[in-house]
């Protein structure tokens, strides 16, 4: 998997460099093996790490401003190949924009395949901080 960025924000880039850097680092997949089963999948965690490892997939990360200011929503994954982030509310830190980037990431390799299902089943964190989106957003951050 590799995310593409062609914006002009830097502190995006840098997430998305960051992310990528993490994505090529062995480390991580073996990290992401040795945890413990998470929610909300039949998949194990060392296969859920072969998967997002061997993945080919390139995903674009494009922005957008809503008009709402209010709204919530730092980033979304519309389909496999595309993450939009949200000018108003993406984080400026490094880990935090890395932890959404890998938490997108990895809905969009569940939505490039219908056998795959290792997701969350709402938007809301309360509940649902056991499941491989949020599990791997939170590591990834040890990887910076």
């Amino acid at each position: 998997m590799k995310l593409i960025f062609k914006g002009t924000e830097e502190y995006i880039k840098q997430a998305v460099d960051k992310v990528n850097d993490i994505l090529l680092n062995p480390a991580f997949y073996e990290s992401l093996s040795a945890l413990p089963q998470m929610e909300n999948t039949q998949f194990s965690s060392n296969q859920i790490s072969e998967i997002i490892k061997n993945s080919q997939q390139e995903i674009q990360i494009v922005t957008y401003k809503p008009l709402n200011p209010f709204s919530k929503v730092n980033a979304t994954t519309i389909n496999e190949g595309l993450i939009k982030v949200n000018l108003r509310r993406f984080s400026h830190d490094l880990k935090e924009g890395v932890n959404t980037l890998i938490h997108e990431s990895v809905h969009a390799i569940d939505l490039s395949d219908d056998k795959l299902d290792f997701t969350h089943s709402s938007n809301y964190p309360k509940g649902q901080e056991k499941t491989a989106p949020w599990i791997i957003g939170e590591l990834s951050e040890k990887f910076i």
